[in-house]
Order: structure tokens, then sequence, then C-alpha cells
């Protein structure tokens, strides 16, 4: 065992749990490591064992968000309906959980879209899994699709204005069945376009 009492794996969850609830109680950007490492009674040299710097701790607690978006997203893509259904349930429930969290939890929405705007690995990675997904799924809604990977990517450009986490802020105060029945309009038409031209 460390001298800070914990198994590393647990330093690591425990330091991102602590701030979490930081980044809830004094705002992303008064998040320091020495004072997630007080709270945890280590010293901050043990925890830049296991994160370089505040950017890093702060990926983890985005990653951590998105990992759990991420499990609920996938009861959507493997779920009941068609597979064109499916990714427009996919597609609502993402949007959904986005909006809650800005509602919910703002300062955790503000570090998500920190590490959005600054195009950070964490981000990266789950955009490439959302398109791999949507690419699965349209393959199986259009057959004789030649490039699946880049009608996911003309899908996932043409769902930008609901799902960036900047422009999910900007109609907040819109109603969520008017935002989602835009979506679905958008959606349906790229999908007529694709199914035309195969």
């Amino acid at each position: 065992m460390p001298r800070t009492g914990l198994a590393p794996e647990e330093l690591k969850r425990r330091a991102v749990e602590v701030a979490n609830q930081r980044i809830k109680s004094v705002g992303y950007s008064k998040l320091r490591v020495t004072d997630v490492a007080a709270e945890l009674g280590v010293s901050h040299a043990a925890l830049y064992g296991h994160f370089s710097g505040k950017a890093d701790l702060l990926d983890a607690v985005v990653g951590h968000w998105l990992d759990k978006a991420q499990e609920e997203l996938r009861a959507a893509v493997s779920g009941p309906g068609t597979p064109e259904e499916r990714l427009e349930t996919w597609l609502i429930q993402r949007l959904r959980l986005k909006r809650a969290a800005a509602v919910k939890d703002p300062e955790l929405y503000e570090a998500y879209c920190q590490a959005s705007d600054r195009l950070r690995d964490v981000v990266q990675r789950h955009k490439a899994l959302w398109r791999d997904q949507i690419a699965m799924l349209l393959t199986q809604a259009i057959p004789d699709l030649h490039d699946p990977v880049y009608a996911a990517r003309l899908v996932q450009s043409a769902m930008y204005g609901f799902n960036h986490p900047r422009l999910v802020l900007e109609y907040l105060d819109t109603e969520e069945d008017e935002v989602e029945t835009r979506l679905r309009d958008v959606l349906r038409t790229v999908i007529t376009g694709l199914r035309s031209t195969g």
C-alpha cells in the first residue's frame, strides 16, 4: 500500500470525486490540485504522480461524466425500434443529457465546454466513439451506404447546432419539444438525402 494509504486506482477515483464536488461548490475556474489533495489528506505530490496538473485532473472529471453519459446512450444503440428510430432516440438522449447537465451542474458543464473548446483528447475520444455508433446505425438503416464514416460525419455536422456544448447553452430557454422537433426534422432530411445518394 502506498504512503497515502490508498491504492493508486482508488486515489485517482477519489481525486475525481473530490474534484467533481469542488467544481460544483467553488466553480470550475477555482479548482486547485492542492485543495483536492488537502481534502483527500495527501500531499499534492501524491496527486501529481497521477495527474500532470489541473488540466489533466479536469480531463479525468470530464471523462468520468462522458463515460456515464455513454452508458446511457449505449442502451439507445441496441434498444428497440428500427435503426433510424434508434439513431433518433440516441441523438435526442444525448441532447437531453447535455441540457440536463447544463442546468443541474453548470460548473461541471463549463469544464466540459472548456475541454471541448480546447479539443482535449478525452472529448475527441468520445466524439470518435459517437461517430462509430452513428456509422453503425446508418449502415443498418441504409444497407447500400457507400461510406458509413463519411455519412456519420455528415450527421454529426448536421447535429452540430443541437449538440455542440456551447450551442446547447444558447437555447436552454427554448422549449425542449421545439428543439427536439427541429432535431428530428434535420435528421430525417439528412437520412432522406443519404438514401437517395446511397
